[in-house]
């Protein structure tokens, strides 16, 4: 989809008033997003306590660098994740999608993100896409667009609640395309450990829903998408990851889908995958590089019952 369709109209100033609906319902729904995160160095404080005794956890911070949408998350699809409070992160992906001989197209996109709080995360997305085709004539053209991110945490993974969040980012640019729009996520995640000493040590199940509005001249006025996926955590700071997007006859030909290897430091990760969006001949190509500074990992406080092994 992201490369098929090319020169459409902005949407309307409607999105603007939704993205804004959206971060005020769940402004007022913040006791909901858990217990606030404790510095590392309460840790022995809150072990040394006998009643209640409380179960001191490490939530992972942001999972996956940026995604084709924008937010960070797996490869194509944003996940639940929000930056620990007082963290920032720049990340950037190259795209090279398989395309019919003749015409060729790089997408690149950037991702500036910061953890005002540990549920509240705010930045700005912005995508390039440098298009050619063989002539005669030839042709090169070059498109930008991008906006804001939000997204907020509404309940942490904790006991036999997923880790739930939802989210907003707006993309526009000129000339307009059919990847410009107003855009809403939900997004849940699910992580079971396995073994941390061994090789499988965890496995975290990704979901969401997506909503993207467009203006009345596309062929479509809104796409709507279901996905999912799954990352299994490996030794060395490694993840496989894979995932799966609705398809939406109108707008693709294949299934959307990804799979590939993250390497996951403390401050610095990279990615690669093979990246079907939907419109393509074939797997493309994905590469993902990012950084970040600010926050130690965050330490949060659960209590009810005694300590988890």
């Amino acid at each position: 989809m992201l490369f098929d369709l090319i020169i459409y109209n902005r949407l309307p100033r409607a999105g603007i008033v939704f993205a804004l609906f959206v971060a005020s319902v769940v402004f007022s729904l913040t006791g909901f997003a858990g217990t606030e995160p404790v510095p590392q160095s309460q840790e022995t404080r809150f072990e040394a306590k006998e009643e209640p005794q409380i179960d001191v956890i490490t939530a992972r911070s942001s999972r996956g660098l940026i995604t084709l949408e924008g937010p960070s998350g797996m490869f194509i699809n944003p996940t639940s994740a929000t930056l620990p409070q007082g963290a920032f992160i720049l990340n950037y992906c190259v795209f090279v999608p398989t395309l019919p001989e003749g015409f060729g197209v790089v997408g690149h996109g950037i991702l500036l993100s910061y953890g005002v709080l540990d549920w509240l995360e705010l930045g700005f997305t912005g995508n390039l896409l440098d298009i050619s085709k063989d002539g005669p004539p030839s042709r090169e053209d070059t498109i930008a667009f991008g906006g804001p991110v939000v997204r907020i945490r509404l309940l942490r993974d904790r006991d036999w609640w997923p880790e739930l969040s939802v989210g907003t980012y707006i993309k526009l640019g000129s000339p307009s395309n059919v990847s410009d729009g107003y855009n809403a996520f939900v997004a849940a995640s699910k992580t079971v450990p396995i073994d941390e000493k061994g090789f499988l040590k965890t496995v975290t199940f990704q979901a969401g829903f997506r909503e993207a509005w467009l203006e009345d001249q596309a062929p479509v006025s809104s796409i709507s998408r279901a996905y999912g996926g799954i990352e299994v955590q490996l030794p060395g700071r490694f993840y496989a990851i894979g995932e799966i997007t609705e398809r939406d006859n109108r707008v693709d030909t294949h299934v959307p889908w990804a799979a590939g290897i993250q390497w996951r430091g403390r401050y610095f990760g990279c990615t690669i995958a093979a990246l079907q969006n939907g419109g393509e001949e074939g797997p493309g190509f994905y590469f993902g590089v990012g950084g970040g500074l600010g926050a130690e990992p965050v330490r949060t406080a659960r209590g009810g019952g005694g300590p988890r092994p």
